[in-house]
């Protein structure tokens, strides 16, 4: 089942280790731009996961966008879910918690 109607997830292109990059290959920036449109990215990132470059940056659009994906999804009445209906899973905390204590207790470990 596709998520949206088109079944395209949002997607950016993560270029990682630009810290190690030469002054020649951190100027070559159209490159990137040019694989990231001609794939339908929905954008492209040079990253450093080593000093944190445009780590956060990069996430922050991608969540940014699966969120107007949604809302936009939402908007036409859920279609391709058949109707209204919300597939969704309803998380209880205290319920994890307390399941993975008495997990412990029975292997008489910390993270049976």
């Amino acid at each position: 089942m596709a998520f949206y109607d088109d079944g395209r997830i949002p997607a950016i292109l993560v270029e990682n280790k630009v810290d190690l990059l030469g002054p020649e290959d951190a100027e070559n920036i159209d490159r990137l731009r040019n694989f990231a449109e001609t794939n339908e990215f929905n954008g492209f990132f040079r990253t450093s996961a080593k000093t944190g470059q445009n780590i956060s940056e990069s996430m922050e659009f991608l969540i940014i966008e699966i969120i107007k994906r949604m809302e936009e999804f939402a908007l036409k009445g859920n279609e391709g879910l058949g109707g209204n209906e919300r597939q969704s899973v309803a998380l209880d905390p205290d319920k994890h918690n307390k399941e993975a204590d008495k997990k412990r207790k029975a292997n008489k470990g910390c993270c049976g």
